[in-house]
């Protein structure tokens, strides 16, 4: 697996590349705190490229959703397709919403930061 992070002010842009196996979750969750870091509010976490999401992987994109959450902002994704059955679910019951491509993503998530 490879993660590509674009920070641009509040929105942080994360390209997952590959498997996102149990053993990523640690890489995922560090480049989601270093995005924090440099002031992003925000997260798209584009997963087009990725076929396989762990469960764990799974509960860490929860989780970091909820910390956005909790700061005033949001984690949201893109690609979500069948890479894993619950991270399916979660987006089907709102815990986690899919843009339909990074692009869409990325400028919703920016038109809501400068909303504020």
């Amino acid at each position: 697996m490879e993660i590509a992070l674009e920070t641009d002010g509040p929105v942080a842009l994360v390209r997952v590349t590959g498997e996102a196996a149990h053993r990523d979750r640690t890489s995922i969750r560090q480049y989601l705190q270093v995005a924090r870091e440099n002031g992003a509010v925000r997260a798209v976490v584009d997963l087009s490229a990725c076929p396989w999401v762990a469960t764990t992987v799974v509960s860490l994109l929860l989780n970091e959703a909820a910390a956005f959450a909790g700061a005033g902002g949001a984690l949201t994704l893109t690609g979500v397709v069948d890479q894993n059955p619950l991270l399916r679910n979660a987006v089907e019951d709102g815990r986690l919403r899919n843009h339909r491509s990074l692009a869409e993503g990325a400028a919703a998530e920016r038109r809501l930061a400068a909303e504020g």
